[in-house]
């Protein structure tokens, strides 16, 4: 994995200074494994199937606007990545100067390394859109941390966020994809890395062993392979008919 600074997007964070305002931590919960159950309402299998270890939540109040401010801990850059891809849509900023964020009316969610991050703001507000980029650089910054390591097929795509998801197991595959839910079953593998092409998609699905990405080669029409390494294997297919794109998380 490539190190860096704490996040490429928090150098192109808004410059007003949070001291300027007073920042007030209203309420501060920690949540750990499965505790996640009783603060999620349903929604913890998602993200205990990317593995996530820490949940911290606060509600703040910043210069006369409310946020909930939400930092999940994950094992890796990839799963943080993984569940923030599985809740971001129609952003109307996206990975601005290379870095992993998405702005919808009322929420900013952004990767930071091993950790995904959700920052709500109920209002809707300009002034509360507005200052989000720094809100979240007050709790992000001064700190180091891994970058996402996308497979080569999908480095050049731009933006990645709302487009390229990453699915760990069955609950996220099963959620964006059909076609490769039972084209997968009985199959091991490590995570899928999946994009939707028109009506096609387009799938890197990586494997532990030589054995299982076989089992997945010989299920597919030499065709629809696109690429293989020792553990990879690149792909292309047609989504069931049936299948449509999930709400997002809050409906936005």
């Amino acid at each position: 994995m490539m190190k860096g600074l704490l996040l490429t997007c928090l150098l192109c964070l808004s410059i007003s200074c949070l001291e300027a305002q007073e920042m007030t931590v209203k309420r501060e919960r920690v949540f750990t494994g499965t505790g996640l159950y009783g603060y999620m309402n349903g929604g913890a299998e998602q993200f205990l199937e990317y593995g996530v270890t820490k949940l911290t939540a606060r509600d703040l109040e910043y210069d006369g606007e409310e946020y909930a401010l939400e930092i999940y801990e994950m094992p890796t850059p990839e799963d943080a990545y993984g569940i923030y891809s599985l809740h971001v849509f129609r952003c109307q900023r996206a990975d601005t100067l290379g870095c992993i964020d998405c702005l919808s009316p009322y929420q900013l969610q952004t990767v930071c390394g091993n950790r995904y991050v959700s920052l709500v703001f109920p209002s809707g507000s300009e002034r509360a859109k507005l200052q989000a980029d720094a809100v979240l650089r007050h709790f992000l910054s001064g700190e180091e941390a891994e970058k996402v390591e996308f497979p080569v097929a999908f480095q050049s795509l731009s933006p990645k966020s709302g487009i390229l998801k990453f699915l760990r197991g069955k609950i996220g595959l099963s959620e964006v994809s059909s076609s490769l839910t039972h084209l997968l079953e009985g199959i091991q593998y490590t995570g899928v890395w999946f994009v939707e092409e028109g009506d096609l998609y387009r799938a890197v699905v990586c494997f532990e062993t030589p054995d299982q990405l076989e089992a997945l080669r010989k299920k597919l029409p030499a065709g629809q392979i696109r690429n293989t390494g020792d553990l990879f294997l690149e792909c292309v297919g047609k989504e069931d008919e049936n299948d449509s794109e999930p709400d997002g998380l809050f409906g936005f």
